[in-house]
C-alpha cells in the first residue's frame, strides 16, 4: 500500500488504543483506575499479534502478547460471536501477570469474519483472597491471592453473563466499585470495536490487514537495526532480591542471574542459574519475565520505534522452569509483577552497562510500593456519598529513577514497567478515612554522581479508621539502588507506623498485614536511586543549585561533592531531617 495510507491506518490504531484507555478512566468506579490510571488497552490483528497499544502500563501490555492468544484459544475462536467479551486473570492459564490485573478480550467482526481483537486490562482493587486489597506477599500459594478466573465469556451479544458477573462481584470486598470498573473495561472494548469498524468502512479490510502486517515487519526491521549497534558479545550480571521478612518466615534472598548474548541483530537472554521459586508472592510467571526482557530491549534501542509484537521477534528468552523467574503452579506471584519485574530490568541494565554505557541508568526504586488500607468507614456522610461502608484505599508510591549518562535522574516517579500515578491528596481524603499530613520529596535520597540520582518521595497518612489493616509491598529494603561508573547508591526503602504513644514500629518492605488504629501515622518512603559517574566531576553550580532547591543538604555537598556551600545556602535541610507535619 502507499506510505500515506499506511501511516494513517497505523497511527489510527495507536490513537484507538489511547481512546480505549480514556474511555475506561472516565467511566471507572475505583480511584485506582479512574485517577491513578492503573489500566491498559491494546489492539491485536486477526492472528492475535499485538499491533498497537496505548501509553499505559508496560507490565500489562507485554504479558498480553501471551494472554490474548491463550484466552481466545481456551474459549475457541469458532465459538466467538459479535458482542462477546472474554474475561481472564489466571497467571497460570492465559499468561497473566498477577491476579488483580484482569483482562477483557473482544473479537472485532466485520460481517462473519474476525478482523482484529481488542484488549483492556485493569487492576481491580479487591478480588478476594486472604488480604483486603488482594495484595500481600505473605501467601503460601496462588489460591490466597484472590479469585482465579480462567478464560470465560463475561459478555454475550453485548449483554453481561449474569452468573459469571455475580460470581466475580460476590468475591470482592468492594463489589459496588468493582461493578463500575467491569463496565468501564467493557466500555473500552466497545469503543475499540466501533473505531476499528470505522477504519474498515473507510479503508477496507484488505488495507487494514496490510497495514497491520506492515507495521509488525517495520518495527522488527527497526529494532534489528538498533540491536545491530550494540557490540557483539556476552554480558553477565547477578543480584539478590529482598526476601520476605514477615514474622515466622525464614527465607534466603533469591538470586537473579542473567547471561545476555548479542549476535548481530539478535539478543538471547539466559536466566539459567537464577534461584528456585520460593514461598510467598515474589515469584514471576514466565510472561512477566518476558515482559521485563522485552521492555529492556525497547528501552535500550530506540524509543521512536512503534511498539508492537514485531519488536520482540529478534529476542530469545531462556528461563528455567521452577525458578523465581519462571515459577510453576501454584506459586504465589502478586509482587513478582510489580517488584521482582523491575529488579530484572535493573539486572539487565547492569549487565549491559559495559556495552552501552550511554543508554543505561543508575538503579532505581524498583517497586510499585503499593500501600493498602482496608477497614470500615464510620463517617456517615462519606458512606452515603460513596455507597460503601467497607473502604479499601490502594495507593502507589513514587520513588527515584536512576541518573543517566547526561542527565540527573527523575524524582518522585514510578519506573520501568509501572506507569500508574499516586492518588491526589484530595481524592484520598474525600473517599477514605485518611488524612495526608505530608507529601514531599526527600533530600539526600538520590545517589551522588556526576549526574545525581532522582529523589524519592514520602507520604505520611494519619489514620481516621477506628481500626484498619495496612499492607505494603516494596523492594530494596535490604540494599540501596546502586550507581554506575562511580555513581553512589541511593537510599533504601523505609516504612514505619508512628503510634499515638510516640513509639515507632518499622514495617519491612515485604511483610504481612499491620493493624493500625485511629490517630496513628503511617509513613511510606520508597527507595531513592543511584547516581552516574564520579561525584567529584559534578559541576559546582549544579551542586549549589541542588542545595538551593532542597535536593541535597549542605552537609552532603561537603562530604560527597567536596563543595563548600555559599553562606546563603547554609539553611539547607540537614541529612535525616525529622518528619515534619505540613498540614492538618
Amino acid at each position: 500500500m502507499d506510505i500515506v495510507t499506511y501511516e494513517i491506518i497505523r497511527s489510527s490504531l495507536f490513537a484507538i488504543a489511547r481512546e480505549m484507555k480514556i474511555a475506561m478512566m472516565r467511566t471507572a468506579g475505583s480511584p485506582l483506575m479512574h485517577a491513578s490510571g492503573d489500566s491498559s488497552a491494546a489492539i491485536f490483528d486477526a492472528d492475535m499479534q499485538l499491533v498497537a497499544q496505548g501509553n499505559d502500563i508496560p507490565t500489562m501490555l507485554g504479558s498480553a502478547v501471551i494472554s490474548t492468544r491463550v484466552s481466545v484459544e481456551a474459549v475457541g475462536r469458532e465459538n466467538l460471536r459479535p458482542g462477546d467479551v472474554i474475561v481472564s486473570n489466571d497467571a497460570y492459564v492465559g499468561g497473566g501477570n498477577h491476579q488483580p490485573d484482569v483482562q477483557f478480550t473482544r473479537p472485532v467482526f466485520v460481517g462473519d469474519e474476525i478482523v482484529a481483537f481488542v484488549m483492556t486490562r485493569g487492576h481491580w482493587t479487591d478480588i478476594g483472597g486472604q488480604s483486603p486489597g488482594s495484595y500481600t506477599v505473605t501467601t503460601w500459594d496462588v489460591f490466597a491471592e484472590g479469585i482465579r478466573i480462567p478464560p470465560v465469556l463475561l459478555y454475550r451479544n453485548d449483554e453481561p453473563v449474569r452468573d459469571v458477573l455475580e460470581l466475580l462481584t460476590r468475591n470482592s470486598r468492594n463489589a459496588h466499585e468493582l461493578l463500575l470498573d467491569i463496565q468501564a473495561q467493557y466500555a473500552g472494548t466497545f469503543v475499540g470495536e466501533r473505531r476499528l469498524a470505522d477504519l474498515v468502512e473507510k479503508y477496507g479490510m484488505a488495507d487494514l490487514r496490510a497495514a497491520m502486517a506492515q507495521s509488525l515487519d517495520h518495527s522488527e526491521k527497526l529494532i534489528r537495526a538498533a540491536i545491530g549497534k550494540i557490540p557483539n558479545g556476552t554480558y553477565e550480571a547477578e543480584e539478590y532480591l529482598d526476601p520476605i521478612e514477615a514474622h515466622g518466615w525464614k527465607q534466603e534472598r533469591p538470586l537473579l542471574k542473567v547471561k545476555i548474548t548479542v549476535t548481530d541483530d539478535h539478543m538471547t537472554f539466559d536466566y539459567t542459574g537464577t534461584g528456585a521459586q520460593v514461598r510467598g508472592g515474589i515469584n514471576c510467571p514466565l510472561s512477566v519475565t518476558c515482559n521485563s526482557t522485552w521492555f529492556t530491549v525497547k528501552a535500550i534501542t530506540d524509543i521512536s520505534i512503534p511498539i508492537n509484537q514485531g519488536c520482540y521477534r529478534p529476542v530469545t528468552i531462556v528461563a528455567p522452569p521452577g525458578s523465581v523467574l519462571n515459577c510453576q503452579y501454584p506459586a504465589s506471584v502478586v509482587s513478582g509483577n510489580t517488584e521482582t519485574s523491575p529488579r530484572v530490568i535493573d539486572l539487565l541494565l547492569k549487565a549491559l552497562a559495559p556495552a552501552i554505557p550511554e543508554r543505561i541508568v543508575g538503579q532505581s526504586n524498583c517497586a510499585s510500593c503499593a500501600g493498602i488500607f482496608s477497614g470500615r468507614d464510620t463517617h456517615a456522610g462519606r458512606v452515603a456519598q460513596t455507597g460503601q461502608e467497607f473502604v479499601t484505599m490502594h495507593d502507589v508510591h513514587a520513588g527515584g529513577m536512576g541518573a543517566r549518562a547526561k542527565k540527573d535522574g527523575v524524582s518522585g516517579i514510578r519506573v520501568y514497567v509501572g506507569n500508574a500515578g499516586s492518588q491526589s491528596v484530595e481524592m484520598i481524603e474525600r473517599t477514605s478515612p485518611l488524612t495526608i499530613e505530608e507529601w514531599c520529596l526527600v533530600n539526600d535520597t538520590g545517589g551522588a554522581g556526576r549526574y545525581r540520582g532522582g529523589l524519592t518521595s514520602r507520604r505520611t497518612y494519619r489514620v481516621d479508621y477506628d481500626e484498619a489493616t495496612f499492607t505494603v509491598s516494596g523492594e530494596r529494603g535490604r540494599t540501596a539502588p546502586e550507581g554506575h561508573f562511580g555513581g553512589l547508591p541511593g537510599t533504601p526503602f523505609l516504612c514505619m507506623v508512628q503510634k499515638t504513644d510516640g513509639s515507632v514500629v518499622k514495617v519491612p518492605a515485604k511483610g504481612g498485614q499491620t493493624v493500625v488504629h485511629r490517630g496513628e501515622r503511617v509513613v511510606v518512603q520508597p527507595a531513592g536511586s543511584g547516581g552516574y559517574g564520579d561525584p567529584l566531576e559534578r559541576d559546582r553550580e549544579r551542586v549549589l543549585a541542588d542545595i538551593a532547591d532542597g535536593y541535597i543538604s549542605a552537609d552532603a555537598a561537603r562530604r560527597l561533592y567536596r563543595v563548600e556551600p555559599d553562606a546563603h545556602d547554609a539553611h539547607a535541610a540537614p541529612v535525616d531531617a525529622p518528619l515534619a507535619v505540613t498540614s492538618e
